[in-house]
């Protein structure tokens, strides 16, 4: 009988992973860690703050409520970071993930078996492999270390991202991961792929020194609340969800040549 752990979070968060044969399962998740308001219930139980050290199992869930975070870890060292209304289920046996609302962060060591995630129609398989998954309206997926395959509904490679690409409204686009290291749900790093990570920011910040070109995406002006808003400001929506931060970071100079465009980001 299949089984699906559901975590609900109502507060910041990105997911899933492509099964390789033979892998070892995902098995249970332990909380790792908690912000504010996180709830736990398990299965044929009533809801409690949750604890750290609680283990979620096939049908537990674990709740966030605003300017809340949570952290999980798996059996076989996969860690997942939820934020703000985020609404999630994973097969322990099948190694997948299913974001259908919110943000999820996830960090996988290499050669332990992938996995996929799966949300609005499209899926990331992943693979030692570090990114995010935003689902508030059309799905996004940023790559922060490895490579993430994005294939629709009939398993059709769509996209390959690499560290620094975000795929959003069917596009490959590049992101500036600097800005990404801010948020909530990256202060404690990555524990299996942050050398990559932080290798890849300063090769992003050299390419800006430089004049190279990095593809961005500017924001736009509000339209009227009847229309309903640009892809780039769905986008810019979703980047939000990654910063809760009440003080805003001191914003970085613009670069002194080229046309690198950076993503503005708000607290």
């Amino acid at each position: 009988m299949k089984t699906s752990a559901t975590l609900t979070a109502i507060a910041l968060g990105c997911g899933c992973l492509a099964g390789v044969a033979q892998a070892k399962p995902l098995g249970q998740a332990t909380v790792t860690e908690t912000n504010n308001d996180v709830r736990y219930q398990a299965a044929n139980s009533t809801e409690r703050p949750a604890k750290l050290k609680d283990v979620v199992r096939g049908a537990d869930m674990l709740r966030t409520g605003q300017k809340s975070q949570a952290e999980i870890e798996f059996e076989d060292s996969t860690i997942t970071r939820l934020g703000s209304n985020s609404l999630f289920t994973f097969d322990p046996g099948k190694r997948e993930f299913e974001l259908r609302e919110g943000v999820l962060l996830f960090d996988m060591q290499k050669g332990i078996g992938g996995g996929n995630i799966r949300t609005g129609g499209i899926t990331a398989a992943i693979e030692g492999t570090a990114g995010m998954v935003i689902r508030r309206g059309p799905p996004q997926v940023i790559c922060l270390a490895g490579l993430i395959r994005i294939l629709d509904a009939q398993g059709k490679l769509l996209g390959l991202l690499r560290p620094g690409d975000t795929f959003f409204g069917g596009r490959v686009l590049q992101i500036s991961l600097r800005e990404l290291s801010r948020g909530k749900l990256l202060q404690r790093g990555l524990r299996h792929n942050q050398a990559e990570f932080d290798a890849v920011i300063r090769r992003q910040e050299a390419d800006i020194q430089s004049g190279k070109f990095l593809q961005g995406i500017e924001d736009e002006p509000q339209r009227p609340s009847a229309s309903p808003p640009p892809p780039a400001q769905q986008f810019k929506s979703g980047i939000e969800q990654l910063r809760q931060n009440n003080t805003p970071p001191p914003r970085h100079p613009s670069p002194p040549t080229g046309n690198f465009r950076s993503i503005s980001i708000t607290p």
